[in-house]
């Protein structure tokens, strides 16, 4: 008989002492990321703890820096890090509170003073596998049964980090499997085309990106006129055959664009659609990290704590945030991206809109042969994001190392996951950055051509 998804003991063992802890706690001092599985993580946690009854002080943040962990852990009982937290240790083990870590970026050690629950260290892979609000909703439903009602809230964050993409697996798939069996999410399939009005989601798309369609609404109306479907039209009206030219024109036109099957394939992945929420774990995603993005991640937690004028403004938010973004990729259409032997970058003017456009730029329009780098100048450094695909990843390809690395070589600090990871490095200094990142690339894909 199928029993299902079984988590591993080491995870649950986790699972167990941290919900101990907080059980304990009389007030939590939580400090989580900022994008969407960070607010994802927050929301999740913040839930659960004003359910147990506990008081509560959430911050979201950019980054973890020392200087924030010195400012916020005077006089704190409990401190609890979401979607973050594992590359910091070193600091977290010298505070006088307790602290526990729900984090799924790729440690660099385990620890015996901090709470440590990172799915890495229970063999599960937390780049594809464990989002850290899938962390946070393990620890939420083992406190009380009735957290599950925030299943949606944690697959924001698993959609947010891409996790979804090529199907669940391990911890994402256990949540999805036991969400089921209670009513609280349902499985779609897959489409091209855009949730909603149809027009206004072809203009405003980024995955897909259509060269021509996304970010112009002239463009987005004649294609809709050249598959023979009104302006005013919405998806879930459209009759298959409406559906299938629709698709076969947009199709085409990536394909056009130099856009790979494997992307295409990606496009179409199942959708995790929540009936209470009326909307999939994509759209929530695209409305918190819009919140993030925009500095406004209070008005994404309010969003997952049920504050009703939270969604207006995320809304707003996210519409703006768009434009924002298509402006953006249009310019980097516009200018095109530097290709070296081993990776292709570009310059990039909006700092918070980096990791989105090298994203977008590999997988519809550059080379998907080459991670893809934005710089952006913030005062004296180079902020840098990087982009990879799973086919680099097999290939041996590993922007944490290779960030991580290179950016301390040339003064700076890097790290993040495998196929995203980010770099700061003195300004006047990034090219020389950008010689060793295209080196150990082409290293680490030989290493693994040798391996192989």
């Amino acid at each position: 008989m199928d029993t299902g998804t079984q988590l591993p003991d080491k995870l649950l063992s986790r699972i167990s002492i941290a919900k101990a802890e907080l059980e304990k706690a009389s007030e939590v001092r939580l400090i989580s990321h900022y994008d969407a599985d960070g607010i994802s993580s927050a929301g999740v946690m913040c839930n659960a703890l004003m359910r147990a009854g506990k008081r509560f002080h959430a911050t979201m943040t950019k980054s973890l820096t020392e200087k924030l962990i010195a400012e916020t852990s005077p006089g704190c009982e409990t401190m609890v890090f979401s979607d973050m937290g594992s590359s910091h240790l070193d600091a977290l083990e010298g505070l006088s509170c307790k602290v526990i870590v729900l984090d799924h970026h790729s440690p660099q050690r385990d620890s015996e003073k901090v709470v440590h629950v990172n799915p890495h260290l229970a063999n599960i892979d937390g780049m594809t596998s464990a989002s850290a609000s899938a962390v946070c909703m393990l620890l939420a439903v083992n406190m009380d049964e009735r957290n599950w009602d925030l299943l949606p809230i944690a697959f924001a964050g698993i959609a947010g980090d891409r996790q979804a993409v090529r199907g669940l697996s391990g911890l994402n798939q256990w949540l999805f499997e036991e969400g089921r069996k209670r009513g609280v999410v349902e499985v779609r399939p897959g489409s091209m085309l855009p949730e909603g009005a149809l027009l206004a989601g072809l203009v405003g798309s980024t995955d897909p990106y259509v060269i021509g369609v996304s970010g112009s609404p002239e463009g987005a109306r004649a294609l809709l006129a050249e598959a023979g479907i009104p302006e005013d039209a919405e998806t879930d009206k459209l009759d298959e055959a409406m559906r299938m030219r629709l698709s076969s024109l947009l199709a085409l036109r990536l394909t056009e664009q130099g856009t790979p099957v494997s992307t295409l394939d990606e496009v179409v992945h199942e959708r995790y659609y929540f009936p209470k929420w009326g909307m999939s774990a994509d759209v929530l995603s695209g409305l918190l990290n819009a919140c993030g993005r925009s500095n406004n991640e209070g008005v994404g937690l309010a969003l997952t704590l049920g504050d009703p004028s939270a969604m207006d403004q995320a809304r707003a938010l996210r519409q703006s945030y768009v434009d924002e973004v298509q402006a953006s990729l249009h310019r980097v259409v516009e200018k095109g991206v530097t290709r070296m032997e081993n990776i292709q970058y570009f310059i990039n003017d909006k700092l918070g809109l980096s990791g989105i456009l090298s994203g977008v730029t590999m997988q519809y329009f550059g080379d998907r042969d080459k991670p893809t780098l934005a710089l952006a100048e913030s005062g004296d450094e180079i902020k840098v994001s990087s982009r990879g695909t799973f086919d680099l990843l097999e290939k041996g390809v590993d922007l944490a190392a290779a960030l991580r690395e290179c950016g301390q070589k040339v003064g700076g600090v890097g790290g993040g996951h495998r196929i995203a990871s980010g770099a700061t490095v003195p300004k006047g200094r990034e090219q020389e950055f950008l010689q060793l990142v295209d080196k150990m690339i082409g290293e680490q894909k030989a290493q693994k051509k040798d391996a192989g």
